[in-house]
């Protein structure tokens, strides 16, 4: 990977000291969420680990909710950016789909993902607006990222799309499942990144080429 796409995919750092506050302010609200849960997490404490101010707290993010949803937001921009990088690229959609499939499940396979989901998925019934709000800025703004990068291949020349959204959806989903769905269920799952990398090439392989070998159609031969 060169120099140029490492520094792409880098976050950038913030600029201003309005940015800075507010990168701080994202930072402990990750770490007192993740800690207390969202019913018990104190604003008070999020500003006493960040600096500044409860006046600064509010007016940058209106509530806890808004800076709860914030919170997920700075989290998805990660794993949207380097979808991003492929498209800029223009990367070959084999080696793009490897990459973005391994940033993909890399990021959701981290502690602190993990244990945000399970926060969200936790507050489901009690405060549907705030998954509601998470499906929309999270897994809807990823899929369409992906889509983005799946057209720019069509349009190359390089694959064909019947339907866009249900195709990266599907190509979400299935790198996801395997290896994510077992670290929710138990703590003690934790892929390494060869373990990542080999079931994200087993599912590009599968998503480009399919399982089913061809066979000529018996019917159309000629006798």
């Amino acid at each position: 990977m060169s120099a140029a796409h490492n520094k792409a995919i880098k976050e950038a750092e913030p600029q201003t000291r309005g940015d800075k506050r507010r990168a701080a302010f994202i930072a402990a609200a990750r770490q007192v969420f993740l800690e207390q849960g969202y019913e018990a997490a104190s604003m008070s404490e999020i500003v006493l680990r960040a600096g500044g101010s409860l006046s600064t707290l509010y007016s940058q993010f209106g509530d806890k909710q808004g800076l709860f949803i914030s919170m997920l937001d700075a989290r998805v921009r990660q794993i949207t950016e380097s979808m991003g990088v492929e498209l800029s690229a223009h990367t070959p959609v084999q080696e793009g789909l490897r990459r973005i499939g391994e940033q993909f499940t890399s990021k959701l396979l981290e502690p602190e993902s993990l244990e945000m989901y399970r926060l969200i998925v936790g507050l489901a019934r009690k405060f549907p607006e705030i998954p509601r709000e998470f499906q929309r800025r999270g897994p809807d703004k990823i899929r369409q990222a992906l889509v983005d990068y799946l057209i720019d291949r069509e349009e190359a020349g390089e694959i064909r799309l019947e339907d866009p959204y249900r195709t990266a959806t599907l190509f979400l989903e299935m790198t996801r499942s395997g290896l994510v769905s077992r670290a929710l269920l138990d703590e003690d799952v934790r892929p390494n990144a060869e373990e990542i990398r080999t079931s994200v090439n087993i599912v590009v392989d599968m998503f480009l080429h399919g399982i089913i070998r061809y066979q000529p159609d018996p019917g159309s031969t000629k006798r």
